[in-house]
């Protein structure tokens, strides 16, 4: 070996190590403090704000399923000739009550696996920036014992997915904030503007189901009740469809667009970390 070639191999060790002195000063710095994390920061936004909005849709559905849940009781009392009974006409409304119900328990786990994500990402990111740090502290070792060590490889496989955790997860939430806002507004606009259409006179009836004392007052005004249940049943079909759009816009955001990316990524990940491994 010349001199030329020792000296051009110990510049490269000096930047080997300086580059895993710094990796592991991310990691730990990472680790130490995701809070601070931009990218964690952006993301655990983007899940809060899904959060929200599907917390206001399960609000109003719930509030429309009490609506059609109670309008199903009204009885009309009534004889024909000798015969005496009571009738519900309203209850041809229990198949959309039962959809609207079914829509809503669908929104409340979206809302709760939002809220879960919002929550476990700092602390993913976390581990990802330990793993990093662990990586390049194995890898440094390994650079300063001056011999190959059979755990290099699996020194370098961790520290794979670590990046992948620490800056591929949230990563791909980031960029799925971006991007699904982009394409799915229009539809959201649309939709919500349908539902709310629907339900605007259900709230103010639901508010006022109940006196001071308890006596109810809905009842009060029992044809424009009937004219309310009317008014959904006629526009069914077109509030089952936004419901569905409503629901799938959510779930767009924070779980298809983003698992594609992260499937992509850890695929990505997953091949670099084998061809370290090698």
């Amino acid at each position: 070996m010349t001199p030329k070639t020792k000296s051009s191999d110990k510049t490269d060790n000096r930047v080997r190590r300086s580059l895993l002195i710094v990796a592991v000063i991310i990691g730990l710095l990472g680790a130490a403090t995701y809070t601070a994390n931009p990218l964690v920061a952006v993301a655990q936004a983007h899940a809060q704000r899904v959060a929200v909005i599907s917390g206001g849709v399960y609000v109003t559905l719930r509030t429309l399923n009490a609506f059609l849940s109670t309008a199903q009781e009204v009885q009309v009392e009534g004889s024909v000739i000798f015969v005496g009974g009571s009738a519900q006409p309203l209850k041809v409304l229990e198949p959309i009550d039962d959809t609207v119900e079914r829509v809503a328990g669908l929104v409340f786990a979206l809302m709760v696996a939002t809220g879960i994500l919002s929550v476990a990402m700092g602390p993913t990111a976390a581990v990802g920036f330990a793993l990093i740090a662990l990586s390049a502290t194995a890898m440094l070792a390994g650079q300063l014992s001056r011999r190959v060590s059979s755990y290099l490889p699996a020194a370098r496989t961790i520290g794979w997915y670590g990046a992948f955790l620490g800056l591929a997860l949230p990563g791909a939430f980031v960029f799925a904030s971006i991007l699904a806002g982009w394409m799915t507004q229009d539809v959201w606009d649309q939709h919500t503007a349908i539902v709310e259409d629907i339900t605007a006179q259900v709230a103010p009836a639901m508010d006022g189901t109940e006196a001071a004392g308890g006596a109810t007052t809905v009842w009060d005004d029992i044809d424009s009740y009937r004219e309310m249940a009317a008014n959904v049943v006629s526009r069914a079909d077109d509030l089952v469809a936004s419901l569905i759009a409503v629901v799938a816009v959510p779930v767009f955001h924070i779980l298809i667009l983003p698992a594609l990316l992260i499937v992509g990524l850890f695929l990505v990940a997953r091949a670099l970390a084998r061809r370290a491994g090698r």
